[in-house]
Order: C-alpha cells, then sequence, then structure tokens
C-alpha cells in the first residue's frame, strides 16, 4: 500500500475513535440529563405549595408562626430562585450536547447535580418541618384530652376522699384550680394558633399532675398514720410504761417519759408539714415517728420477756450454786489430802481455791441481784446477762472440777500400777541375771555388764522413789516407760550373746574335723577361741569361726544354727 494509502487509513480511523468518543459522551451526558430532569420535575410536583397555603391561613401565632416564617421563606428562595436556576442549567446543558460540547455539558450537569442536591435537602426539611408544625397540632389535642381526663380523675378521688387528706386538702384544691386554669389557658394560645407553646404548657400540666398524683396516693397513709396509728400507739406505750413502773419494771439507759414526749412533738411537727404541704419532710417525720414507737414496744418487751426468764433462773441456779460449792469444798478436801501424799504438777491445790472463790462471787452477784429485785430497783435486762452469765461460769467451772476429780482418782491407782510394774522389773531382771549365770561363760563383755548396772539402777530408783513419804506419779511414770524399754533391751542382749556364746562352741567343735585339711579354720579357731575366753566377745568369735567353716564347708553354719534353733525351740 502506497504511503497516502497509509497516512489516509490512520486519519480515517484518528476520526472514527474520535466520533466514537462524542458520541459516547453524548449519550451519557443525555442518560444524567434526563435523571436530573425528572429528580428537578419531582421537587416541582411536591404538594409544598398547598400545604404552605393551607397553614397560612391556620391562624398561626408564636414559636409555630415563627418556624412557619422561616420554612415558608426558604420555600420562596427554593421555587423563585433555585427552581428557575436549575431549569436555565438543564437547557444549556442541553444545548451543549445536542451541540456535541460534551465536555462544556459534562461541566454544567456537575453544577447542576449539586444545586439539584441542595434542593432536594432543602426541600426535605420544609416538609418535615410543616409536618411537624402539623402533627404538635393533632398531638397536643390527644395530650389535652388525656390530661382532662386525668385531672377530672383526680379531681374526684380529691373530692370523694377529701376526709383522708387533712389539712393538706386546701393544698390539693387549690392545685386542682390552678391546673384547672392552666387548661384554660391552653385553649386560648390554641385557638391563637401556637401549637408548640400548646405543647410546653401541656408539658407543664403533665407535671403539675404527676406531682398532684403523688400527693393523692402518698397522702391518705400518712394521714391515717398521724390521725389513728401514732396517737393510739403514743397512748398505748403511756399507759404500758406506767403500769410497768407500778410493777417494779426499770429501765436501763434510756428515759423512756422523755421519748414518749418527742414522739409526742414529732408528731405536731408531722401535722405541721402536712398543713404546709411538706409531703417529703412529712414521709420522713412520719417514718422516724414509726421507728421510736417501735423501739420503745420493744425496750418494753424486751424487758418483760426478761422477768420471765429471769424468775426461771431465779429458781434454778441456787441449787446449781449449791451444787458447785459442795463439789468445790470435797474437791478441795481430797486435793489437800492427795497433796500429803503425792507431788501435784498442774496447780491442783490454787485451781481448787480458785473455783471456790468463783462460786463465791457468782453467789454474791446473786444475792445482789436478788436484792434489786426485792426493792424494785431491778434492771431484769441487765439480770438476765448478769444470771446467765453466772449460769455459763458454774456450768465451766463444774466441768474442769469433773475432769480434775477424774484425774485425782488416778493417782492411788496409778501407784498400784507402778508398784505392780516394778515387781515385774525386779522379777524379770532377776530371771534374765540368773539366766546368764547358768551359762558358766568365762565371762561377760563391759558393755554388757555397763548396761545391766544401769537397768539394776534404774530399777532401785524406781523403788526408792515410789517408797517415799510424798509420791511423784509424773515422774514415776516417766521412768516406768524409760525401764521398762531398757529391761526389754537387756532381755535381747542377753538373748543374743548366750545363742552368740552357744553357736561359737558349737562351731569351734565341728572345725577339730576340718583342722588338718584346712588351714584357714585352724587359724580362725585360735582367734576365735580367744575372743571367747579373754575378751568375751561371743558375737565376734562365732563370726570368725563361721566365716571360716562356711569358706570350707558352704552351708555347715547354716545347718548347725537351724538344729541349735529347733533345740531352743523344744527347750
Amino acid at each position: 500500500m502506497p504511503l497516502w494509502g497509509i497516512i489516509l487509513v490512520c486519519i480515517l480511523l484518528v476520526v472514527g475513535v474520535s466520533a466514537a468518543y462524542v458520541l459516547f459522551g453524548q449519550f451519557q451526558n443525555k442518560a444524567a440529563l434526563e435523571e436530573l430532569t425528572k429528580r428537578q420535575r419531582k421537587l416541582a410536583d411536591l404538594s409544598l405549595h398547598k400545604k404552605i397555603g393551607q397553614l397560612a391561613q391556620a391562624n398561626l401565632s408564636g414559636e409555630s408562626l415563627q418556624i412557619f416564617h422561616k420554612w415558608q421563606h426558604q420555600f420562596v428562595r427554593l421555587t423563585e430562585d433555585q427552581f428557575p436556576k436549575a431549569a436555565d442549567l438543564l437547557s444549556q446543558a442541553a444545548d451543549e450536547n445536542d451541540g456535541y460540547h460534551i465536555i462544556q455539558a459534562k461541566r454544567i450537569l456537575a453544577t447542576l447535580n449539586v444545586l439539584v442536591a441542595d434542593e432536594e435537602r432543602i426541600a426535605e426539611n420544609i416538609t418535615a418541618a410543616l409536618a411537624k408544625i402539623e402533627d404538635v397540632a393533632q398531638q397536643n389535642k390527644a395530650a389535652q384530652q388525656a390530661a382532662l381526663e386525668r385531672y377530672k380523675q383526680l379531681r374526684k378521688t380529691v373530692l370523694v376522699q377529701s376526709f383522708s387528706f387533712g389539712s393538706a386538702l386546701s393544698h390539693l384544691q387549690s392545685t386542682l384550680t390552678a391546673i384547672n386554669d392552666a387548661f384554660q389557658q391552653v385553649s386560648v394560645t390554641a385557638s391563637h394558633g401556637d401549637h408548640l407553646k400548646v405543647r410546653s404548657q401541656l408539658d407543664d400540666i403533665t407535671d403539675q399532675l404527676d406531682k398532684l398524683a403523688d400527693a393523692v396516693e402518698k397522702l391518705p397513709p400518712r394521714v391515717n398514720e398521724l390521725t389513728n396509728v401514732f396517737p393510739g400507739q403514743s397512748e398505748e406505750l403511756i399507759s404500758g410504761y406506767h403500769r410497768l413502773r407500778q410493777a417494779g419494771f426499770r429501765f436501763f439507759d434510756i428515759n423512756i417519759p422523755q421519748e414518749l414526749t418527742k414522739i409526742d412533738d414529732d408528731i405536731h411537727q408531722a401535722e405541721n408539714q402536712l398543713a404546709q404541704y411538706d409531703i417529703a419532710g412529712l414521709i420522713e417525720t412520719n417514718k422516724e415517728i414509726a421507728q421510736a414507737i417501735d423501739y420503745l414496744y420493744d425496750v418494753m418487751q424486751k424487758e418483760i420477756d426478761a422477768k420471765d426468764a429471769v424468775e426461771q433462773q431465779r429458781n434454778e441456779l441456787p441449787a446449781f450454786i449449791t451444787h458447785a460449792a459442795v463439789q468445790n469444798k470435797t474437791l478441795q478436801e481430797e486435793v489437800t489430802h492427795l497433796d500429803e501424799s503425792y507431788f501435784l504438777n498442774n496447780d491442783e491445790v490454787q485451781t481448787t481455791a480458785k473455783f471456790g472463790r468463783q462460786i463465791a462471787e457468782a453467789q454474791e452477784k446473786f444475792t445482789q441481784d436478788e436484792q434489786k429485785i426485792h426493792d424494785h430497783q431491778a434492771v431484769f435486762t441487765l439480770i438476765q446477762e448478769d444470771l446467765a452469765k453466772i449460769e455459763t461460769e458454774l456450768a465451766a467451772i463444774e466441768k474442769k472440777q469433773v475432769a480434775m476429780d477424774q484425774d485425782l482418782s488416778g493417782l492411788r491407782s496409778g501407784e498400784e500400777i507402778a508398784r505392780q510394774n516394778l515387781a515385774r522389773f525386779m522379777m524379770e531382771y532377776r530371771e534374765t541375771h540368773r539366766k546368764m549365770a547358768q551359762q558358766n561363760l568365762p565371762g561377760l563383755p563391759k558393755s554388757y555388764q555397763n548396761f545391766a548396772s544401769i537397768v539394776r539402777q534404774e530399777i532401785e530408783k524406781l523403788d526408792h522413789d515410789l517408797n517415799q513419804v510424798k509420791i511423784n506419779l509424773e515422774d514415776i511414770t516417766k521412768q516406768l516407760i524409760m525401764t521398762q524399754e531398757d529391761l526389754k533391751t537387756l532381755q535381747q542382749r542377753t538373748e543374743d550373746l548366750i545363742d552368740a556364746a552357744a553357736l561359737t562352741q558349737e562351731m569351734l567343735q565341728y572345725a577339730n574335723a576340718l583342722k588338718q585339711d584346712h588351714q584357714a579354720v585352724a587359724q580362725a579357731s585360735i582367734q576365735a577361741t580367744q575372743a571367747f575366753n579373754t575378751t568375751f566377745d561371743y558375737p565376734h568369735a562365732l563370726d570368725t569361726i563361721a566365716t571360716a567353716v562356711e569358706t570350707a564347708e558352704p552351708g555347715a553354719y547354716k545347718r548347725i544354727e537351724a538344729a541349735y534353733r529347733e533345740r531352743q525351740g523344744q527347750v
């Protein structure tokens, strides 16, 4: 293809692409233009003009009128300024787009898009504001009717139950009158078209109705307390107090007449609060009066209950005190007697004397309380505490005295058991000594002799201590335990020595037959015989000869030992 042909093709391609771009842009602009036209037409079709006209004829006033004028101005600006401007821009964008000026058309459409969005926002706000004005008017009618019905019901309650409000009735009636006047003012304001002010007035009426309803609910119970409950309870307390005083009752740490006077003063204060319509103060004062009355009832009842308990304790305690005193006297005599024969290591003498003093103090306290009752000076709650404390102390003393008596009763039997054990120890020691002597051994190891001497001395010390004028059984018990253990050890060591000596002798005899053939057995026999006869170390002598024999003739020692054990078992 010639050069001019290539150039021609390139030109045609550029033209085609440009044309396509222009046509596509024109198509996009046209679609956007149609969408904005629909949105503009929709805004123009809104019924805002009609609503503006209706509200203009509604005789609005006050805040409602101010709000209406604000949004009416916005509506005028929207329809007379922004709508024409938008229409002009729509026309310009269409002309530019039809003339294939797609760039200029896009710029106009962008401006137009912002303008239409602003129009939609303004239209939406105007619609909401006008609807609110209309809704407030409708809501006010419903709210006014509901408040009026509530007012009528409360007025009826006040009239029917007027007797239950006492001196606060005039305040309730004044409140009803004020609320009724407020309703009249609402009607006037509504007729002038200031619906927002009507809403505020209705809110005030609702607040007054809430307070009135609260008063109507709370006042009757408080008035009933002031009129019927508190005076009757006060008179009952006064009468009860005088009867208790005449019956000899006394009260501790409280001035009941003064408390009764305060209750009467508080009742007068509550009546003044009721007359002044101070409901919060009235409720608090009535609460304090009720608590004070309950407290006085409780104080008097406790004294009555305490007297019944004291009467029962008065009948039981003398015998308990006497029993404890007799028990203590017997125990002191027993302790004194035992103290002559035994060392008492737990301060029994001082302890029983202390118990005696405590019992005497309990008797003295009981006597004092009895005198108070006799003189009509007793506070029974305090007397009850005293007697309960005395009873607790006596019970504790009795428990300790019984335990001490049981411990002391074991002293004589303990001495007898100790003497029996001493006799057994002596007999077993002699038998052990005799058994060892019967073996006719060449001598005894020094350690064995020393230990046997220690055991003999322990037995002699036990015998000495048990034959004293005054015996320390606690120390003797410790000696018994130690001596018994040492005696068992001595008996076992004796058996071990006897067995070792006897087995050594048998092994030496058996070794005589092996000496000729076994030099080690011959040498061991000499060493074992020397240990047997000179140092008396029978276990060492046995170990020496047994080791040599077992080496020369395995199993020999076990046979000889088994035969020895069998013979010992047959003896």
